[in-house]
């Protein structure tokens, strides 16, 4: 199944980050560690995909 955190893609937009790995304009992005504002879906660990049985699971 596709992962609907990322919609397949494997990827989420750090919302803390302007883009560029900055948080705010002042300080380095934590959540993205400065690689542009993307990082790996921790849902999917970026693969874009989960496991049925897991998203059962999530939803108990």
């Amino acid at each position: 199944m596709r992962c609907n955190s990322c919609n397949g893609e494997g990827l989420v937009r750090c919302r803390k980050c302007s883009g560029e790995g900055i948080d705010y304009g002042i300080h380095k992005c934590e959540n993205c560690g400065g690689e542009g504002g993307e990082l790996a879906c921790s849902t999917c660990e970026g693969t874009g995909k989960v496991r049925l049985l897991d998203k059962i699971k999530s939803k108990v």
